[in-house]
């Protein structure tokens, strides 16, 4: 399976929170998953966007460059509230792909909220990880700090909208609340058990009080 970083963003605080992973190996995951994404991302918009002309093809060179500069010279504050709801959005559509059952399940809960964070302009660090350096190649005027910049602003937001606001809320739901109602019936059952075996030592008790009285009753 392909290592995506927003949705790797969404089962590593997810597997931290519920202690299956230690955060060393979710820092190292991310690490390694967001370079070979931009290395990825770069290569491909190379070979296949600037030498192949696929762009140019279609004429969409100045579309490639408007949407670059407008992905990478937006103020910072936007690009992060962008960058969360983009894996939000990008988070629940893995989560329902991912407990749906029929292909066609699968197909609508992944279309819908995908169709809806590019349609609604939201930054997703590895689609702009090819969207801004497409641009750059074709002659938008970003700098290479910008683009740095503007990718890891993305990321962070990918990572609270993805990470925090599906990942934990739903570890919180499904797993620390269930972890709580185990702990809560274990606590019951141990004072049951301890007020059964107390009621019982209390009927052995007086069922041996009885006895000894009975025999002193016959010894008279």
């Amino acid at each position: 399976s392909a290592e995506l970083f927003t949705g790797d963003a969404l089962v590593f605080v997810a597997s931290v929170l519920g202690g299956q992973v230690s955060l060393v190996k979710l820092l190292r995951n991310w690490s390694v998953s967001w370079v070979c994404n931009f290395i990825g991302s770069v290569l491909w918009a190379y070979f296949l966007g600037y030498l192949s002309n696929a762009v140019e093809d279609v004429g969409a060179t100045e579309l490639a460059i408007k949407v670059a500069e407008k992905k990478a010279l937006d103020h910072m504050g936007s690009i992060f509230l962008k960058g969360v709801g983009a894996n939000f959005l990008v988070c629940i559509a893995v989560w329902q792909g991912t407990t749906a059952e029929e292909a066609s399940g699968k197909v609508l809960t992944l279309w819908w909220p995908t169709a809806s964070f590019i349609l609604l302009g939201f930054s997703h660090c590895v689609a702009n990880m090819y969207l801004i350096p497409m641009g750059m190649m074709l002659g938008a005027n970003i700098s290479v700090g910008r683009m740095f910049a503007s990718i890891l602003m993305a990321t962070l937001g990918n990572i609270v909208g993805g990470g925090f606001f599906v990942g934990a809320i739903y570890w919180y739901v499904f797993d620390s609340m269930a972890s709580v109602s185990l702990f809560g019936s274990r606590i019951r059952q141990a004072i049951y058990s301890k007020n059964h075996h107390s009621t019982l030592l209390g009927d052995s008790e007086q069922q041996s009080s009885s006895a000894q009285f009975q025999d002193k009753e016959t010894e008279v």
